[in-house]
């Protein structure tokens, strides 16, 4: 095959159960001129197996065994041994739509740039899209590159992130890649797409955003980077430490250093809500002015048995204004809060309430879940939904 246009890596430790539908879209991509790069990190399952049956399928496919030495170290080695034009990333347990490489491929060649970034799609309980948060199209210009540089990590005019930190929805210049990739030190298991990301920008001659997304990252409850972690506070020490490095850089901005500790307080503000195993969840990120728009006195039934709602519960009953009646969940055979009692959205009838309150973050998913109560036969004016911005940025807005 003639050099090929994009190689991807795809690092895999134990990911047997998923590496079919993650391979097959690769494989169905309309760009042809890949090079596959699997990884295998010292797989103890059936992974090995899989992806050499993988490689005798497809000639794209390249097959490199390490021993365990974690996601950074993969990375390392699939990048090194890449070859072509430009390198992209794809995690094992997630999959791509088919005209994923061909999209960022053209607009890389069409503009000359060094990195094409794009948004992405989350896949669990519910679909929601991640964009960057700045505009669509290239920044190459002085002016431009500086303001891409103080946007990168946050935009805080936006109170969101600036570029997305996944390397997954992205294409990289492979010459300019090789060094970066490199340099993360293999201690980082936290955060180390963003610090990728981040390093990879300061020496960007051009960069194009484009906002469309067509990687899909399956949010899986039972990855490890989900699992309570007691390590937290040293894996932030990585990431810290490895920023203080960059801060000498001559394109690295005094905008990005203060953004640089507001991303480190970030988060420590996760470790607290749900990162280090704390036996209080979200201690830091719900607050409780949601009930003050709520009439003292009301009986409330929730709409929704995950972490909002349990948070939601626990500060009902923890407070003398409201009364909880209850929680209803379309999932109550796998979900439940607590000692309470889950039951259908179907037995909303059952309760005697005043109100009901959506308990889903995600705007999209609350405006589905308040049609299903609609059609149900709830009064819309009982339904409420509250946004839950992080409290952290109500410290940033204090500060910026």
């Amino acid at each position: 095959m003639e050099r090929p246009y994009i190689s991807v890596i795809v690092p895999v430790y134990n990911a047997e159960r998923y590496l079919s539908r993650c391979l097959n879209s690769i494989l169905s991509q309309t760009m042809a001129e890949l090079e596959i790069i699997c990884v295998n990190d010292g797989s103890t399952d059936g992974s090995t197996a899989f992806l050499d049956e993988y490689a005798h399928k497809d000639k794209r496919i390249r097959i490199l065994h390490k021993d365990n030495g974690g996601l950074v170290s993969a990375r390392k080695v699939g990048v090194a041994a890449a070859t072509g034009m430009y390198i992209g990333f794809v995690d094992s347990d997630d999959w791509i739509d088919p005209e994923m490489y061909e999209e960022l491929h053209k607009k890389a060649i069409e503009n000359d740039a060094d990195m094409v970034t794009s948004g992405y799609i989350l896949d669990g309980n519910y679909i929601s899209m991640e964009y960057d948060s700045v505009n669509p199209g290239v920044y190459a210009s002085a002016d431009e590159k500086r303001y891409l540089l103080d946007h990168l990590i946050f935009n805080m005019e936006k109170d969101d992130l600036g570029l997305r930190g996944s390397l997954c929805c992205k294409i990289f210049r492979r010459e300019k890649y090789l060094g970066v990739q490199a340099e993360i030190p293999e201690e980082i298991s936290y955060c180390e797409d963003k610090m990728a990301v981040l390093r990879f920008a300061l020496d960007c001659d051009r960069v194009y955003v484009i906002r469309d997304a067509w990687y899909h990252y399956m949010i899986n409850p039972a990855s490890m980077s989900h699992k309570p972690n007691p390590d937290y506070l040293n894996r932030i020490q990585a990431v810290y430490s490895y920023l203080i490095s960059l801060y000498d850089h001559p394109n690295f901005t005094d905008e990005m250093r203060r953004q640089s500790e507001l991303y480190v307080t970030q988060q420590l503000l996760k470790g607290i809500n749900s990162r280090m195993g704390f036996s209080i969840r979200n201690l830091m990120w719900i607050g409780t002015g949601w009930m003050h728009r709520i009439p003292d006195g009301a009986s409330i039934l929730l709409c929704g048995a995950g972490e909002l709602g349990e948070t939601y519960m626990r500060q009902i009953l923890h407070s003398d204004r409201l009364r909880y009646v209850g929680c209803i969940d379309a999932r109550c055979d796998s979900f439940g809060i607590g000692d309470c009692k889950v039951t259908g959205l179907d037995t909303w009838r059952e309760y005697e309430f005043d109100y009901v309150v959506i308990t889903y973050k995600y705007r999209p998913k609350a405006d589905e879940e308040r049609r299903h109560l609609l059609d149900l036969g709830i009064d819309e004016e009982k339904i409420l939904w509250f946004e839950q911005k992080e409290i952290f940025w109500d410290y940033a807005d204090a500060i910026w």
